[in-house]
């Protein structure tokens, strides 16, 4: 979050949720057409923050507020989505990534997952550990990184995402593929903000009324463009200078697309919600170009 008086961000709150100008401007990327270059020797580790949130959930604000402070501090390699539960923004993949790490445990609003990355035994850790768990996986060695170009014609995005390795790695890899949304709003309870901070003095979210009418929803999940978990990466491609590529066609009607981003990540293959993890994570705004950093 930029920084900027404690007066102006309550009133950009009020119609923001207090969020970055631009939630992707780390990774903008340049536009469609320059190309990417080869596979690199080395990559920047980046940080996978997927949250479960919902426009109805109370405790969520708090969320926001870690959430953000984590991004602002860490800007080229905090990645985060929101994954939607119980209002017009909720899509499947919540319950795929539910049944999947949850480890039969019971949902918690806020909560995330780091990387995908298990602590103690847990993959979904609650909004008091996300810090200290992106703190480790941040600076892990990257083993791999993703290059990613977009282009946009009509209401159809083509997504090319580049998977490149460093080394050879055991095990089987697949890459996923998010389309996120900035600013979403709408009327009703789908989309007003529940908030439990209403009345807590000194929190950022104290003030703005509960619900939290016209509050504008970032980094949501609109859509998956792989299969839930990811789309198989070749074994012969994961190798020292090894590159994967994967073209994909994404509706995008309905969609605001100057507000757009395509999130891609390689994840290792598990059979457990402990066994599985994310390697490297890459983001571009629609329409643009990231290059292999």
């Amino acid at each position: 979050m930029k920084q900027i008086s404690l007066a102006i961000c309550l009133a950009v709150l009020a119609l923001t949720g207090c969020k970055k100008d631009d939630a992707g401007d780390s990774s903008t990327g340049t536009p469609t057409g320059g190309g990417t270059s080869s596979v690199p020797s080395t990559f920047t580790q980046k940080v996978l923050l997927e949250t479960f949130t919902g426009a109805g959930q109370p405790q969520c604000p708090d969320g926001f507020v870690k959430l953000d402070n984590i991004v602002a501090a860490n800007s080229a390699k905090a990645i985060p989505v929101y994954i939607h539960y119980s209002d017009a923004m909720e899509i499947a993949q919540y319950t795929t990534l539910q049944s999947t790490f949850a480890n039969g445990l019971a949902p918690q609003f806020p909560s995330g997952m780091i990387n995908r990355t298990p602590s103690l035994s847990m993959v979904i850790f609650n909004r008091t550990q996300w810090q200290s768990n992106f703190d480790v996986a941040k600076v892990k060695p990257a083993k791999c990184g993703l290059a990613i170009s977009s282009s946009i014609s009509g209401n159809t995005a083509s997504v090319t995402v580049h998977s490149g390795f460093n080394e050879a790695l055991t095990g089987s890899y697949n890459v996923t593929v998010y389309l996120l949304e900035n600013n979403v709003s709408g009327t009703g309870s789908n989309y007003d903000q529940r908030n439990s901070y209403n009345a807590v003095t000194g929190h950022a979210y104290y003030g703005l009324g509960d619900p939290i009418t016209g509050f504008k929803h970032n980094y949501v999940l609109r859509k998956v463009a792989t299969s839930a978990l990811g789309d198989a990466i070749a074994s012969t491609n994961v190798k020292v200078g090894g590159e994967d590529i994967k073209t994909f066609s994404i509706p995008i009607n309905g969609y605001n697309s100057n507000e757009l981003y395509v999130v891609a990540f390689i994840s290792k293959v598990g059979t457990t919600a402990t066994d599985r993890e994310i390697m490297n994570v890459q983001r571009v705004k629609l329409g643009s170009t990231q290059n292999w950093d």
